[in-house]
């Protein structure tokens, strides 16, 4: 396995040409020339101005913006620690992270004003705008124009640099702290799986506040000195346009994301003629998503990790896409994986097993929790909490996560397993699977879904599960509401659905 040499992404990004395009972000482009003084600038007013020392904390509370890569650049230089405030999340939850993190100052986008008002901030947390308003004259970029002088640079290398929330599916978020090696790693290894080039041109539309925008396209394309096309919101019609209009020639999706580009009015007259390969993160990709890229001979290539992870642990390389269509691809250049089960023994070829990852992309720590941190990283290796099995040339297929597993009468049922019968389903919006309590059984599975077709009974759905599954896996009711919970990245919240059960 070879290791990543510690170097800083500042010091990556030192060495980059001067008047190409970085990131073109709405009219403005911003050169890495102009990038760089900007990132000097900002580590200067950070240093000087907020007064932040190695291992002090930062926020960033706001919708995609330059200024956000800006402001993580100057943290790597003068070993500060950036925040990512889930800007989607309601005012109680914002409380708990910032109070969880303690940063001594929070960036924040003018269109949060109203927001940050009504937000509890100690008086000690300095507050400060992207941008200019009325109600903030004096914004990030006025107040760093005046900056000058020489930044003191840590002497350590290795320091923590991003500390990203995970989406609290379950509980409370935890933050994984992710240092400069983590995120080198994740750039090198995305290089290997989408073959990334200096001249790519790649669209970043997924939310920067998660390790999905930031770190599977975004930071390796700069550190490859590729052009980033950043959207400030991902808007379909929208990503269509800029994809011919910018001759994009790479982009990272989620299923919802995809799936809204297919649907909407533009795609059939989208010009695709540069599009080398779309990568999609996200556990369980539907199949028909995969089919339809591939049918007009785009290769989509799955990439499966965690914010833990930095996300990236396995993917599928671009020669790959087409011959293991649905595979979550293979273990990662820089990492090692295992399959194991419940003691943490490896399993054979074929096997449900837990995925575990080790490698300089690992967390170092959950922020502030040392269980939480003992009970997910033994021995180095990280546990995911994902199940998957390895086929004989190492490809990996995703099953399900472990707390999805339904127990029913000792036998284990994996709700994406049941889930995938129901695909392309004319009659349901949307649906879920999950565990219901039962005195015989344990737990019976049991769906939740969202009707289109009004009349559709549940006799009717369960029908289709008929001989197509053994009798015990069958679900053994329907249970219809008006809408699944959701989190921030689109993602079903199954212990929300569940708690919809006891209301049924």
């Amino acid at each position: 396995m070879s290791m990543v040499k510690v170097m800083k992404i500042d010091e990556w990004l030192e060495k980059k040409s001067i008047e190409k395009d970085a990131i073109i972000f709405k009219d403005q482009n911003w050169t890495f020339s102009h990038l760089k003084k900007l990132i000097t600038k900002t580590s200067l007013f950070l240093q000087n101005e907020c007064q932040l020392k190695v291992g002090d904390r930062f926020c960033y509370y706001g919708t995609n913006n330059p200024e956000q890569i800006v402001l993580l650049f100057a943290a790597s230089k003068i070993g500060a620690i950036m925040f990512p405030i889930n800007w989607r999340l309601a005012n109680p939850e914002i409380e708990y992270l910032i109070k969880h993190s303690n940063p001594n100052v929070i960036f924040f986008d003018t269109k949060f004003e109203d927001k940050m008002s009504q937000i509890y901030i100690p008086e000690s947390i300095k507050t400060i705008t992207v941008g200019n308003s009325e109600i903030n004259p004096t914004s990030l970029e006025a107040r760093r124009l005046s900056c000058n002088g020489r930044i003191k640079r840590p002497i350590k290398n290795n320091l923590p640099l991003l500390l990203v929330y995970t989406s609290g599916t379950t509980g409370k978020p935890k933050g994984a702290l992710l240092g400069q090696k983590a995120i080198i790693s994740n750039a090198k290894m995305s290089h290997d799986a989408h073959s990334m080039k200096s001249s790519d041109k790649v669209l970043i539309s997924l939310p920067l506040f998660h390790v999905g925008g930031i770190n599977i396209l975004f930071l390796p394309a700069l550190l490859k000195s590729a052009t980033v096309v950043l959207q400030e919101k991902f808007e379909p019609d929208q990503a269509l346009e800029i994809i011919g209009k910018f001759k994009i020639t790479k982009m990272i999706t989620v299923p919802t994301i995809l799936d809204q580009m297919i649907k909407s009015k533009f795609w059939i007259e989208a010009n695709y003629k540069y599009l080398q390969v779309i990568s999609i993160g996200s556990t369980n990709v539907p199949k028909y998503l995969i089919k339809k890229l591939h049918s007009i001979n785009i290769p989509i290539i799955q990439i499966y990790g965690a914010t833990e992870t930095g996300p990236l642990a396995i993917y599928q390389k671009v020669k790959d896409a087409f011959i293991t269509e649905g595979s979550i691809g293979k273990a990662g250049l820089l990492c090692k994986i295992k399959l194991v089960d419940e003691d943490l023994n490896e399993v054979s070829i074929g096997q449900p097993g837990q995925i575990l990852v080790k490698g300089e992309n690992i967390l170092e720590c959950y922020w502030n929790d040392e269980i939480a941190s003992q009970q997910s990283i033994k021995e180095g290796w990280f546990l995911t909490g994902d199940i998957a099995k390895i086929d004989e040339d190492g490809n990996y297929w995703f099953i399900d996560r472990i707390k999805n597993v339904i127990i029913s009468g000792g036998e284990n049922i994996y709700p994406a397993e049941l889930e995938l019968l129901l695909l392309n389903n004319k009659d349901l919006v949307e649906y879920s699977i999950v565990g219901k309590n039962d005195d015989k059984w344990g737990e019976v599975p049991v769906i939740v879904a969202v009707k289109k077709n009004k009349s559709v009974t549940s006799d009717q759905i369960l029908y289709l599960f008929n001989e197509k599954v053994a009798k015990y896996k069958i679900p053994k009711e329907v249970v219809f509401v008006d809408h699944l919970p959701r989190n921030a990245l689109g993602k079903i919240i199954n212990d929300e659905v569940k708690k919809l059960l006891k209301h049924h």
